[in-house]
This record gives C-alpha cells, sequence and structure tokens, in this order.
C-alpha cells in the first residue's frame, strides 16, 4: 500500500483538552497525569479568560476539560461559564464522584457532553485499579447525569483486565442510555511501572481489532489507529491528531502537541508567554516526524499504522523516532509486548 503523510496546515486545533487541575481525590493506577495536585503556577482566573479569549479568535470548535478532577477546581463553573459566553463548547472528563443531584443540574443546566472514568463492568474490576467503592460513584454519577438529559459517555482504559469484558461495558453504557469510549493505556503517570504487566498482549488487541469493527458506535478517538496494521482502518479517526487536529494545555499554561504524551520534554511553549495561536502556527504541526520510523518502512502495515504512536515511543524509549512499543507485527521491534 502506497502511505501518505499529513501535510495540510490548520489553522487552529479543532480541539484541546485542557487539564484545569492537577488536584485529585483518587489514585487509579494506571493515571497517566499521575494527579499530585496544583503548583503555585496554576491559571489565575484572568490568564483564564485571556486564554478562552485567545481560543474563541482561533475558532477553536471545543475543549475537553479534564484534570486531575476538574471538579476539583475551585472556578471549574466559572471557566465553563465563560467559555460558553465566547461560544467554546465544553466537555469535561471526571470520575464521578464529586456529583450529587446539585452538581448534576448545574451540569445539565450549561448542556455539557459528560465523560466518566469506569474500569470495569463490576466491582471486582474496577475497583482495584479506581479505588474502593468507585465503581458505585460512577454508576450513581451516570444515572444522575442521564436522569438529566445530559450526553453521557463511559470511559475505559483498555488493559488485560477490561479487555475481557467489552460486551459486558456495551450492555452496562446502554443501559444508562450512555456511549462508550475506549481509551489507550499509556506508558506515563503512575502507570509507568506497571504498564507491561497491565498492557494486552498481541491477541488480545487483535481481538478488540475485530470487536471495534463490529461495534463502530463505539468511540476511541485517535487512540487505536495502530490497530489497523490488523487490516482496514478503524471507523472514524485513524490517525494520529497530536498537532494536526489537536494539543493539550496543563494547569500552568504549557502546550504540548499530544493529550496524552505531557512531558516537560515535549513543552512547546506557555501560553503566559506566547498565545496559543502563535504557537500553534510555529511548529506544532510538525512536531513529531512525519514519515514515521525508519526501522518500520519496509513493513507492510506501514502504510496504515505508520509506525503507531510517537507519544509512546517517546515514553517508553525516550525517542520519537522509533516503532511503537506495542508494534502489532513485531517485524521492528523486539522488545514489544515483553
Amino acid at each position: 500500500m502506497k502511505s501518505s503523510t499529513w501535510t495540510m496546515r490548520l489553522k487552529a486545533p479543532v480541539c484541546l483538552t485542557w487539564q484545569i487541575t492537577g488536584r485529585c481525590n483518587l489514585s487509579c493506577i494506571h493515571c497517566l497525569a499521575g494527579s499530585s495536585g496544583d503548583g503555585p503556577d496554576r491559571l489565575s482566573m484572568g490568564e483564564v479568560r485571556h486564554f478562552l479569549d485567545d481560543l474563541a479568535r482561533m475558532k477553536v470548535f471545543y475543549i475537553n476539560i479534564g484534570g486531575g478532577e476538574p471538579l476539583l477546581h475551585p472556578r471549574f463553573f466559572d471557566i465553563v461559564d465563560y467559555a460558553l459566553q465566547r461560544d467554546i463548547y465544553v466537555q469535561f472528563s471526571t470520575n464521578g464522584t464529586l456529583i450529587d443531584r446539585a452538581v448534576a443540574a448545574e451540569i445539565a443546566g450549561r448542556g455539557l457532553r459528560v465523560q466518566v472514568s469506569l474500569d470495569g463492568w463490576k466491582p471486582a474490576v474496577n475497583d482495584p485499579v479506581r479505588g474502593r467503592g468507585t465503581f458505585q460513584q460512577a454508576v450513581k454519577a451516570i444515572r444522575l447525569l442521564r436522569e438529566r438529559n445530559v450526553d453521557v459517555s463511559v470511559n475505559c482504559v483498555v488493559t488485560r483486565e477490561t479487555i475481557a469484558g467489552l460486551d459486558e461495558m456495551l450492555r452496562l453504557a446502554n443501559r444508562f442510555g450512555a456511549g462508550l469510549r475506549l481509551s489507550r493505556l499509556r506508558p506515563a503517570g503512575r502507570a509507568r511501572d506497571r504498564w507491561r504487566k497491565m498492557v494486552p498482549d498481541r491477541e488480545q488487541y487483535r481481538r478488540l481489532y475485530h470487536w471495534l469493527m463490529e461495534h463502530p458506535e463505539v468511540r476511541t478517538g485517535d487512540s487505536f489507529f495502530f490497530l489497523s496494521a490488523f487490516g482496514a482502518p478503524l471507523p472514524g479517526l485513524c490517525f494520529c491528531g497530536a498537532g494536526k487536529l489537536t494539543c493539550s494545555v496543563d494547569p500552568a499554561g504549557n502546550v504540548y502537541p499530544c493529550p496524552f504524551t505531557v512531558d516537560k520534554a515535549l513543552i512547546a511553549g506557555n501560553i503566559r508567554e506566547k498565545p496559543l495561536s502563535e504557537l500553534w502556527l510555529e511548529g506544532l504541526l510538525n512536531y513529531w516526524p512525519a514519515a514515521g520510523p525508519e526501522a518500520c518502512r519496509g513493513c507492510p502495515a506501514y502504510g496504515r499504522c505508520r509506525g503507531g504512536c510517537r507519544g509512546a515511543s517517546f515514553l517508553v524509549y525516550g525517542n520519537c523516532n522509533m516503532a511503537d512499543p506495542e508494534c502489532l507485527r513485531g517485524v521492528v521491534n523486539e522488545r514489544a509486548f515483553v
């Protein structure tokens, strides 16, 4: 297959992920953010407004607010309200533990889309990862939100444990009239030291690929474009969007090309020093090598997977020019799945 590279330069990201706080009330063992708390350099409300003004001028479609746990930010709803005033659509990711009837009503009144994290279809699977009692708390939050017609998605990180219960996860989401979104386990944060024990093996990924082909309603973002090494591209976005469609901003205003690869070595700039509108046009598009790892180019799957996730390669090997550490063909990376 003839390979192609992304050459179009968008004047602004379609969306961006904004980690508004590093604080969290949970200690999930696979948290890529680490969620160690906020430093004194968290953006002030004035800086937040200035940032959102810039996004509005850029005509960014929507922001995905995360953390940490975003509901722990003392000005969460003030931030949301200002974004909505600037015609920026808002969705946010939460562990659900802080959502009671009053909070659910506030969310519903603003028309927000919510992603609730749940890493298992029953407490015995979810709670060892996210904490005791978190399954019931998340399910309660989903129910409260859906009772108020909030657009909710259940987000599940794919691991060796959760991949065995995808049908059950989909049934759980369907029971509440919620969507299902699957995310890739990233070798970062608290997951860095246990990633190899939790990441699915090749045959599990093969089953995931076929399952996703059979369930196009399940959203994955660009988490699993590398699965296209098994055959036809997956439905939806099937390439890396980092620095092309999206980027990430942390609580202190640092900008990264990829929401899942937050590392000091990859900081493209800070919105306190230069507006995102300038940082975006100055090089986020070209942050990753466009051609992919040279070692991959003789692989028959290269035209589909493009060498996989550059961020994962950086996080595992410190080099974004290496093959994805979860290379599914096993032809260029002997350390894959060891």
